[in-house]
């Protein structure tokens, strides 16, 4: 039962996924707001629980404490340890880019699982990615599908700038590790110790085998001055930018429309019925 790409136990894996989610949403989907929204949270709060103590609760990190792969280290991650902050605290902009991030990010990680070619779907490794990817999916789509909140077509301009703010707590958390002496290197290269880490590819491309179209097109898209060339390297954030704000932008414009068509469709009308000055 190896996980290779498109391979039985790849379909095997997303189809149990799928079916838990949608479980869920059919379990809980007739209860009272206030246990829909304790569900959510305890999901939420399940899932950090596990990101921070991962020693101690998958049995093949038994005894190695904590690491700089229990904090903020990718944009999952990072989403994890934020989405109970966004639930309470959240205002429209942040539960959207939660909805649509934080569904579609793991979900790209799962169905494009690179990291696990080869490697057996029965090992700790590989079900603590799915369960941790798994619940974060679920908590960023059932408040939505359970009306707990209500998407905005008029938040696509800045839900990319959600993702890039993501990727900015990224970075400090690394440089702030570095620092702890969480990172070997430390702080004595700080600019190589993010280079070599590389989270997101905030710092330049580094596609996996198969996928290198994917830096053609995001270069495509940059402007020179921002791409690396023999000894000058990437800009950091900046090389990709300009694609990833516009290709988030139109996905989220996309996402927004079919989500709140109704209230779109009324402000629509409104602007035809209004007077004209």
């Amino acid at each position: 039962m190896k996980l290779n790409f498109l391979s039985f136990p790849y379909f095997v894996c997303l189809l149990l996924c799928a079916g838990i989610v949608v479980a869920l949403f059919f379990a809980f989907r007739k209860c009272p707001r206030g246990v829909r929204f304790g569900v959510v949270l305890a999901l939420m709060l399940l899932n950090i629980a596990q990101h921070l103590l991962k020693c101690y609760v998958w049995p093949h990190l038994y005894g190695t404490g904590f690491q700089y792969h229990n904090t903020a280290y990718n944009v999952c991650a990072t989403l994890i340890l934020l989405s109970p902050f966004v639930l309470l605290f959240g205002g429209q902009t942040a539960k959207d880019a939660l909805l649509y991030i934080g569904t579609g990010g793991p979900l790209l990680a799962i169905v494009v699982p690179f990291w696990f070619e080869g490697q057996s779907v029965f090992s700790w490794e590989v079900l603590r990615f799915y369960v941790c990817h798994l619940l974060l999916i679920a908590t960023s789509l059932l408040p939505a599908l359970w009306k707990l909140h209500r998407p905005s077509y008029k938040s696509f301009l800045t839900i990319p700038l959600c993702f890039f703010f993501v990727l900015g707590v990224i970075v400090i958390n690394a440089v702030i590790c570095a620092a702890c002496g969480l990172l070997a290197g430390g702080t004595r290269d700080l600019f190589s110790t993010l280079y070599s880490l590389n989270p997101c590819w905030v710092m330049h491309p580094a596609p996996p085998a198969g996928f290198e179209w994917v830096q053609t097109a995001l270069e495509f898209f940059s402007p020179d001055l921002f791409l690396g060339s023999g000894d000058k390297p990437y800009v950091p954030f900046l090389w990709y930018f300009i694609p990833m704000y516009l290709l988030m932008a139109v996905l989220s414009l996309l996402l927004g429309i079919a989500l709140d068509f109704k209230r779109l469709k009324a402000d629509l009308t409104r602007n035809k019925k209004s007077p004209k000055k």
